[in-house]
């Protein structure tokens, strides 16, 4: 197992377990709210918890989505291909 992998799902379990308890307490204020029956919890709560593995199977298959500043150009780079076009 790559150490860097295992930190990046580990950080994306986390997150993931955050958002989902924000969404699940959202979600179960506005079922109240609007009446829903209690299959609506039911049903989104199974939905997050089905998420756990595709969302760790995708932070171990490309640990390196969502990193900021691999993909973007350097400012030399810019710089020259606007002369490259003259």
């Amino acid at each position: 197992m790559s150490k860097e992998k295992l930190r990046r799902v580990i950080v994306v379990l986390l997150s993931y377990a955050v958002g989902s308890l924000i969404v699940f307490l959202s979600a179960s204020v506005v079922s109240r709210m609007l009446a829903l029956p209690d299959l609506f919890s039911r049903i989104l709560l199974t939905g997050l918890i089905l998420g756990v593995p595709i969302s760790a199977t995708v932070a171990w298959i490309y640990p390196n989505i969502g990193l900021s500043g691999r993909s973007q150009p350097d400012e030399h780079e810019v710089g020259r291909e606007s002369h490259k076009e003259d």
